[in-house]
């Protein structure tokens, strides 16, 4: 493909910069509102919805109920049946509420299980982190052995050279056992 087939076209800074500015110095003038000789869609009426204060017929002022009445008749959404008070939610629920009692056999059994849980998750942290510092210091060692090995192989070899073959298994033999995955 050759150069002269592309058709490409480049802007200079000053350009880019310049159409920048002549979007933001543009003046925008517009009207709403319905052309000359358009005639206005009519709007369609739609009935009032039911128990609305427009379904209503127009037969003079509404009586005016009491409020207390008002309230004691008709029950609130959301809360809960017989006049209850709320529920207490959250951590703090079985300190706020008086009609729990903090010693029972159900919470005390309740506290026991949180107390052996916690326990088993700091003994399983413990562990992992026990083991991630022996691996890591495992591993260093190893790769330090590795190298000591590597270095005295190859002096081996130098020395004597009719040994490569045995030099070259034990290479293997190692490089074999260092590659294995550790758990």
């Amino acid at each position: 493909m050759a150069f002269d087939d592309l058709d490409l076209e480049f802007e200079d800074e000053e350009e880019s910069k310049k159409k920048k500015k002549e979007a933001v110095d543009v003046d925008v003038d517009l009207a709403f509102g319905v052309p000359e000789g358009a005639k206005p869609r009519p709007v369609p009426q739609k009935p009032p919805p039911q128990g609305s204060v427009a379904a209503r017929p127009p037969t003079g002022p509404a009586p005016v109920r009491n409020i207390q009445d008002a309230r004691t008749a008709q029950p609130r959404p959301g809360a809960p049946p017989g006049g209850a008070a709320p529920r207490a939610v959250g951590s703090s629920a079985l300190k706020s509420e008086q009609g729990y009692d903090l010693e029972s056999q159900q919470v005390v059994e309740l506290r026991e299980q949180v107390r052996k849980i916690e326990l088993e998750s700091q003994v399983k942290v413990a562990v992992a982190e026990f083991k991630t510092e022996y691996l890591t210091e495992l591993l260093s060692d190893l790769k330090l052995v590795d190298h000591q090995v590597n270095q005295l192989l190859i002096r081996i070899n130098a020395k004597h050279p009719d040994m490569k073959n045995e030099v070259l298994m034990i290479k293997k033999l190692l490089a074999d056992f260092t590659a294995k995955k550790r758990r």
